[in-house]
């Protein structure tokens, strides 16, 4: 049989249905800078990166080693640092009011979080309230999260460390735990016979 195959080319099926060329991204990339820019200036002179947020532990057993930035404060954080939830979110600081605490640990974490947060925050006074201090806008992170060094600083090997024979060690260790059984039957017959040339 010959085959009549229609490979539609052209048209809804084609090349051009299947092939995206982005031709347009040093574009993009203008507009979506242009619309970062007016997004901030808009949010001036509040931090354009968004209100604090608390450091939390990730979810589940397997990622529980790892920490990350949470949706928000808890009741009971706030409570501890002396701020109520409407200031809260009136000085830049995000609240979840499901969140709740399961250890001391991290309750004390975040009230220091905020009370630094409260000791480096600086209040805009009310429309005709007084005039305003001139800052600028913070454009990373509100305080980011600090971690430690996974490195560690090797001692120094001492003499007696260079002179073991750690190899010879080993063997002996592995002969002694095999040989254990026979040793021990060894020395009981011999206690045997102690006690029969006694009598």
């Amino acid at each position: 049989m010959i085959a009549n195959v229609h490979c539609k080319k052209h048209g809804d099926f084609g090349w051009s249905a299947r092939v995206k060329c982005h031709f347009n991204q040093p574009g993009k990339k203008h507009s979506r800078r242009v619309k970062r820019a007016t997004k901030n200036a808009a949010s001036a002179p509040r931090p354009a990166a968004g209100p604090v947020r608390p450091v939390i532990r990730c979810m589940t057993f397997k990622y529980n080693t790892k920490q990350r930035f949470g949706r928000g404060f808890s009741l009971a954080e706030l409570k501890e640092a002396g701020i109520s939830k409407k200031k809260a979110q009136t000085i830049g600081i995000s609240v979840d009011h499901r969140r709740t605490n399961k250890s001391v640990e991290s309750l004390q974490t975040n009230v220091q979080r905020l009370k630094e947060y409260k000791a480096k925050l600086i209040e805009f006074p009310k429309k005709g309230k007084g005039e305003a201090p001139a800052v600028s806008q913070l454009m990373g992170v509100v305080m980011p999260m600090s971690k430690a060094s996974p490195r560690v600083k090797s001692r120094a090997i001492t003499g007696d460390e260079k002179k073991a024979n750690v190899f010879r060690d080993m063997r002996i260790a592995r002969a002694d735990e095999r040989m254990i059984g026979m040793r021990q039957k060894k020395a009981d017959a011999a206690a045997e016979k102690e006690k029969l040339k006694k009598r």
